[in-house]
């Protein structure tokens, strides 16, 4: 009887103590919930932030291709300047996902499963941090900041999905690299799912090769071999989409392309000049002041991701959200050294002394999550009042009303800039084609067409004439409207305060 109550009560005490957790709420749960409260349930927030690209819109129209046909499209069903064009669609499975939460729930669906998407990209910011050593308080408000800081991309588009990934990925490998975990085998078939969702996956390969080549330089060879081992699972994995090795070498492509990404917003340098772009800057400088500090300590893989990430955030914005995902438990790690080593100097009673042992104290209730949490987002979902929800795309922002009032715009050749073009393809599915859209695969020489339209160069009109344009929709006062205006192969058949709409005479 002793025998067996010895060996059976260390294994019933552990599960009576997990399934406490499980039933007790935590800190980490009411962050969780306040991330999306302030994110997207306060005065100036909302979640209709979500949908102010128009990339959503065109994501719902593929999806609902591939739902309504059961199969996977390889050429362009969008456009009448391309029509039958080889096309991959990176990201079919978010597509798919966004279609069928779209006819589920309406754009409710999609924008609250983005809103929970993000706040778990902040909350695992959080934790990552936690793993690193860093102090909880200071954790929190590096969080924040780093929230601020990808305020840039919060939008219902398949690279949250690359940014969530990413920052599940540093987690693990921030535990691994403090001591071997088998966690790490979870990346391979974290691998293959996100093959499907987004091709940002790329980046975990330029992430496992700085943890390689690091580990080399550290003269840690077990490391580097099971890291090494570990890339070549995970680029098995990612043969697991369906068009196999065609996808690696279409990424590649448009990566290495001349001259197409010179015209997409997202592939230009970073201004410094939105709130958003200020927050990364902090981290930038924070960051590449660290890398300095890790070289002295003889530490490679910290500063080689820092500055390979640092690099493609300048020349690119797009990448600003992969840096901030990288450096943000970095520096929360390494102010939370400073910070600790200056308040052991401090008496006991001191402000300092009592700040970090409530930060010691609470950090258990930050690193564990309970089933409260799901009935706070079950709660958000279903008891929040109906007006806070969106019903469909911004009016100002979007060309709603124009489209309602002329649905011979699903059967004309129409020219109308890529964002609006995504908006139409959707509000007219399946009857609309469009001049261009938001996919980058239409060629250098459409995108020098299209820029020389929508600035008014001189002669641009006759890119009109080549198409057989016969309707044109822009933008309420741009330099396109005031050439057509001044044309008199064009006249204005209607306008509001979002857009006008012009037709040949």
């Amino acid at each position: 009887m002793g025998s067996a109550t010895a060996t059976t009560t260390p294994l019933i005490q552990p599960r009576a103590h997990a399934l406490k957790n499980w039933l007790s709420p935590s800190l980490g749960d009411l962050f969780f919930l306040a991330v999306i409260a302030w994110s997207f349930m306060t005065s100036g927030t909302g979640w209709s932030r979500l949908l102010w690209d128009g990339d959503t819109a065109i994501h719902i129209a593929t999806g609902n291709w591939i739902l309504d046909h059961g199969k996977i499209p390889t050429a362009d069903p969008f456009s009448f300047t391309q029509p039958g064009a080889p096309w991959i669609p990176y990201e079919w499975g978010t597509e798919v996902l966004f279609a069928q939460l779209n006819h589920a729930f309406g754009l409710k669906g999609i924008v609250f499963v983005c809103g929970v998407a993000i706040a778990a990209l902040i909350v695992i910011l959080l934790r990552t941090m936690l793993i690193a050593g860093a102090d909880i308080l200071l954790s929190v408000v590096i969080a924040l900041f780093a929230s601020n800081a990808l305020l840039i991309h919060y939008h219902a588009r398949p690279h949250l999905f690359t940014l969530l990934f990413l920052a599940i990925t540093a987690a693990i490998i921030t535990k691994d690299r403090i001591r071997h975990t088998r966690l790490i085998w979870l990346l391979p078939p974290l691998t293959a799912v996100w093959v499907n969702l987004h091709p940002g996956f790329t980046i975990l390969f330029a992430y496992l090769g700085v943890l390689v080549i690091g580990s080399v330089l550290e003269g840690a060879s077990t490391s580097a071999k099971r890291y090494a081992w570990l890339t070549l699972a995970c680029a098995a994995a990612t043969l697991a989409n369906p068009f196999g090795y065609k996808l690696h070498l279409d990424v590649l492509s448009f990566l290495h392309s001349n001259g197409t990404t010179e015209f997409i917003q997202e592939f230009q340098s970073p201004t410094f000049r939105s709130q958003a772009q200020l927050f990364y800057m902090g981290f930038l400088l924070a960051g590449l002041a660290l890398c300095g500090l890790y070289f002295s300590r003889r530490k490679f893989v910290e500063p080689l991701l820092l500055a390979g990430t640092a690099y493609a955030s300048l020349t690119a914005i797009r990448h600003s959200t992969i840096f901030v995902v990288l450096a943000a438990p970095m520096i929360a790690a390494e102010l939370s050294r400073y910070w600790q080593a200056w308040v052991a100097s401090q008496p006991r009673a001191s402000a300092a002394r009592i700040l970090d042992g409530l930060s010691a104290e609470k950090r258990a209730a930050f690193s564990r999550s309970s089933v409260w949490l799901l009935a706070g987002l079950a709660a958000i979902f279903f008891w929040t009042p109906a007006e806070m929800w969106p019903t469909g795309f911004d009016k100002k922002m979007f060309p709603v009303e124009q489209a309602a009032r002329h649905p011979e715009l699903s059967s004309a050749r129409l020219f109308t800039p890529d964002q609006w073009a995504d908006y139409l393809l959707y509000a007219n599915y399946p009857r609309q084609t469009v001049f261009y859209d938001d996919r980058a695969f239409y060629g250098v020489k459409m995108y020098r067409d299209v820029s020389a339209l929508l600035t008014a160069q001189p002669g641009s009109l006759a890119t009109l004439d080549r198409y057989q344009i016969t309707r044109v929709l822009i933008q309420f006062h741009s330099p396109l409207s005031a050439l057509l205006r001044e044309s008199k192969a064009w006249q204005v058949v209607d306008q509001d305060s979002t857009a006008e709409l012009f037709a040949r005479r």
